[in-house]
């Protein structure tokens, strides 16, 4: 069945121009995202707009839509992240893909250019969603007893609740899909440590942050070999490039890195992950992987600074 939906615009003469949208309720998942992307990048963030990619994320959160991005073994991690997970990560979709994103792993000079599309565009979204935290720092200090700071994130603690709430920048990734990718991947290889995302904010220094929460988990640090027998059991081999430590893995399709001793412990119940760095092994990260991702083959004719007025 297909339903199609026409508004009038003003045209330069006095003939109006009519632009279709046609919307198919048998559309591939390739088709659905297709049309949101183009939609939003064309119109902006209309009630029509919102509604839809709404009803695309819940699709996607509840298994009945895939996100093609990400290999299909690990669309699980769309759903423990949340519905703004999956919107955020739909947005970034419809992105121009950035020479950023082809920098090998921690290739971190500052982004210019295009790259930005993505914060701005999910800054736009999660306002109108109510998913926009203002003064992110003050809000988690309300909620949290202990602060701590890594090199990627800042880290709140709420003891009562066992829940860890964390600010994590771009800093290692360059483009806000990258770290979006990331906490996926995360959440799929290291369920029982899911990273939850409520919000999108820019920390005190207006760098554009992702918070999060997980679960607490508290245990031991391990050694070097632990650590490669539980990656080996998952299916990953040494990636090398940490001069023997062992602390980074790969598949064909995947990359995880940064396991050292803060970041993997041992408890009761087995080993945690609370925190690594995930990546699509695509082969620019020259770690050996032939991951490709997926061409959306939208079209990005428009300038984007026309586009801006759209909002």
């Amino acid at each position: 069945m297909i339903l199609a939906i026409f508004a009038i615009c003003a045209g330069s003469a006095t003939i109006p121009t009519i632009r279709w949208n046609v919307i198919c309720t048998d559309m591939t998942n390739f088709e659905r995202l297709n049309d949101i992307n183009q939609r939003i990048w064309e119109q902006g963030f209309t009630s029509g707009n919102l509604k839809d990619l709404e009803t695309l994320s819940e699709d996607i959160k509840n298994g009945a839509a895939v996100f093609e991005r990400i290999p299909y073994a690990q669309q699980s991690g769309l759903s423990k992240g949340s519905e703004v997970l999956c919107a955020a990560s739909i947005v970034c979709r419809g992105c121009p893909r950035t020479e950023s994103e082809t920098r090998q792993i921690y290739d971190t000079d500052d982004l210019f250019g295009e790259g930005r599309i993505q914060e701005y565009l999910v800054e736009q979204w999660a306002r109108l969603s109510g998913k926009w935290i203002d003064e992110p720092e003050s809000f988690l200090e309300e909620l949290c007893q202990l602060q701590d700071r890594g090199t990627e994130s800042e880290v709140f603690f709420d003891v009562h609740h066992h829940l860890v709430y964390k600010l994590i920048s771009l800093k290692h990734y360059n483009v806000l899909r990258l770290a979006l990718d990331r906490i996926i991947i995360h959440n799929a290889l290291f369920p029982e440590t899911a990273l939850t995302v409520i919000g999108f904010a820019r920390d005190r220094n207006n760098a554009f942050v992702v918070v999060v929460k997980q679960p607490y988990v508290s245990g031991d640090s391990i050694e070097p070999d632990e650590r490669m027998s539980f990656m080996y059991d998952m299916g990953f081999q040494d990636a090398g490039m940490d001069y023997g430590m062992h602390l980074n893995y790969k598949t064909d399709n995947l990359y995880v890195g940064d396991l050292n001793e803060f970041n993997v412990l041992k408890g009761e119940s087995g080993y945690h992950v609370i925190d690594a760095d995930c990546r699509l092994n695509v082969p620019e990260l020259e770690c050996g992987g032939t991951y490709v991702v997926p061409s959306t083959e939208l079209d990005f004719s428009r300038p984007f600074e026309d586009w801006k007025s759209y909002l």
